[in-house]
């Protein structure tokens, strides 16, 4: 397994574990709406998945422009679903709040998308319709297990929310680094990359200011 094996591997399990920390406040009937959703979400990427092939997997990945799409949505997730994390923390988590924190993030359904991609490529002989139906209970079923193991683990809401902080937090960095310029400049390129990063590490700190503003406002208006 080389670098960018390893790298994908990490980004996939710090997204699942973000995803199952949010989704383990959800109630038991929630959770069932969850599996049954991610389940059908499964099998209606079926037919997509069976036509994707491994070179273009590799070629998706190796696309600077694909590289920037997935940077600015780790960006993203850090930024509305972090400050959701925050706003319970601080249990000011309004009925705006609670909505984001009922929605899965996008990063996990295009990890089940590349998993089901990945079940297809490994098996030879099953007819792919099949597979999909198996990814679908057992993507399902894995992960509201998941969420309900966290949840025993970490009974109290601070406890998850506080984890949740910490991983968006790398989910961010990650995000910086995959913004970086796919090749270095031949001339002074390192000042060039790092006013790049500043600039989106600056858009990122500006407007988790302004979400932390806008919660202390309305807990102050009340």
């Amino acid at each position: 397994m080389n670098l960018a094996q390893l790298f994908v591997l990490a980004l996939a399990a710090v997204c699942l574990v973000l995803a199952a920390a949010q989704m383990s406040a959800l109630r038991p009937r929630g959770l069932m709406v969850l599996a049954v959703a991610m389940g059908g979400g499964v099998l209606m990427t079926g037919e997509a998945a069976g036509r994707t092939s491994l070179a273009e997997v590799v070629s998706w990945v190796s696309d600077p422009q694909r590289r920037l799409d997935l940077s600015a949505l780790l960006l993203l997730e850090a930024l509305v679903f972090g400050g959701q994390a925050l706003a319970v923390a601080q249990d000011g988590a309004g009925l705006k709040w609670r909505i984001v924190g009922a929605c899965p993030p996008p990063s996990l359904l295009a990890i089940l998308f590349f998993g089901q991609v990945a079940a297809m490529l490994a098996v030879d002989g099953l007819d792919y319709d099949l597979v999909s139906w198996i990814c679908a209970m057992a993507f399902a079923g894995l992960f509201v297990s998941s969420a309900c193991l966290l949840r025993w683990l970490l009974p109290d809401r601070l406890m998850r929310s506080g984890l949740r902080v910490v991983l968006h937090i790398a989910q961010a960095a990650i995000g910086l680094w995959l913004a970086r310029p796919a090749q270095a400049l031949p001339a002074d390129p390192m000042p060039a990359m790092w006013a790049r990063l500043g600039v989106v590490a600056a858009a990122v700190l500006v407007f988790m200011a302004l979400g932390w503003f806008w919660q202390r406002r309305s807990t102050w208006n009340r």
